[in-house]
């Protein structure tokens, strides 16, 4: 998951995102990562639009958007 992410801050690419909400619901989008440390990751995302910050232990999985296989 970290080289999805590491992928997203450094190529400025979206990738796919799914994690659990402050409510404890599960949420998929596609985001771009705008900052990261070792314990957090901010992004952005169109829908719901906006930027959020989250703790590293909430994300369940990072992947390639659909249609982007990583190649540059």
């Amino acid at each position: 998951m970290e080289r999805f992410l590491r992928y997203s801050l450094e190529k400025q690419r979206p990738i796919r995102l799914i994690f659990y909400t402050d409510e404890g619901k599960m949420k998929q989008v596609n985001a771009q990562v705008t900052a990261m440390t070792e314990t957090s990751v901010a992004f952005t995302c169109l829908r719901p639009k906006g930027t959020f910050e989250m703790e590293k232990s909430r994300l369940l999985s990072a992947d390639y958007k659909r249609g982007d296989e990583g190649q540059d």
